[in-house]
């Protein structure tokens, strides 16, 4: 996934030594190096890959992990009308952020770039352009997954963060707490949830005469046209604080409607004023 990802384990609450604090740690390594040959865009050999290479109509079968991601992210798209779609990545080609650039996105549309059957769990494309990047949720997924095997073995307090802008945090941080620093000093308690970081004026590449963001607008088919600049989301789940955080970022209509129907915090930095914040989860520390 093209970052670092480090574990931090509150030994003591947990019960282990050096040894198996390492062994955990090597577990871990193990399983996101798995879930970056599965997702990513620029080896071959992935899932993705595969995807991205076939023909309208093929169908693709799916291991059950894989078919979650690919479920959870249309629910996403639908939870958020369409602003999260992880068919952006036909976007990010078309716009010059790979080697490949797609020339004509004229009559593609991405409210229904995939079928997936639940049944047989297979994938389709309903257009040979349709391009999957799972860049603004994988990481948190592959969190997810880290806390579910922290869980089943037996771990209660430790930090999790892949890139630093996807974290999760379990228990209290040998009671002192997880508390990390989103910005503008606004400190955020991660007890017993997750974070996802959205940095909407990251990347830029320039094509035609034409600079482009790396967040695409699925809706406008062309780079999210946003003034904010990040967007951090708290949620029980890092996967979805990914997605939302993204969301966030390219429609600020979102901003109260998700952090009450979801139930997440979200903190957005606009300019030079103080960030918005929406707290109902309670988890901010000290509010602008």
């Amino acid at each position: 996934m093209g970052c670092r990802f480090e574990v931090l384990i509150g030994s003591e609450r947990s019960g282990m030594g050096r040894t198996e604090c390492v062994a955990v740690g090597e577990e871990v390594r193990a399983l996101v190096l798995d879930w970056h040959h599965r997702l990513s865009v620029f080896e071959r050999g992935s899932v993705v890959s595969r995807i991205n290479r076939a023909r309208a109509g093929e169908v693709i079968p799916l291991d059950d992990e894989l078919f979650a991601l690919c479920a959870l992210s249309e629910r996403m798209r639908v939870a958020t009308n369409g602003v999260f779609n992880i068919a952006a990545g036909s976007l990010m080609e078309a716009h010059g952020f790979r080697d490949d650039p797609i020339d004509d996105l004229h009559g593609l549309s991405l409210e229904h770039a995939i079928v997936l059957d639940e049944r047989i769990r297979t994938i389709t494309k309903s257009d040979d352009r349709v391009r999957l990047d799972f860049g603004a949720i994988a990481k948190g997924y592959v969190l997810d997954l880290v806390r579910e095997e922290l869980d089943e073995l037996g771990i209660v307090d430790a930090f999790v963060h892949g890139g630093t802008s996807s974290a999760i945090g379990m228990g209290t941080g040998s009671g002192s707490g997880w508390v990390i620093d989103v910005g503008d000093g606004v400190r955020i308690s991660l007890d017993g949830y997750a974070l996802g970081v959205s940095e909407i004026g990251g990347r830029v590449v320039e094509r035609d005469g034409v600079s482009h963001g790396h967040v695409m607008d699925p809706r406008a088919m062309s780079s999210a046209d946003s003034t904010i600049s990040r967007v951090a989301c708290v949620h029980r789940s890092c996967a979805v604080a990914d997605a939302l955080s993204t969301a966030v970022g390219i429609e600020t209509d979102f901003l109260g409607p998700h952090a009450e129907a979801d139930l997440c915090t979200l903190v957005v930095f606009e300019g030079e004023g103080s960030p918005r914040i929406v707290d109902p989860l309670g988890v901010v520390l000290n509010k602008s």
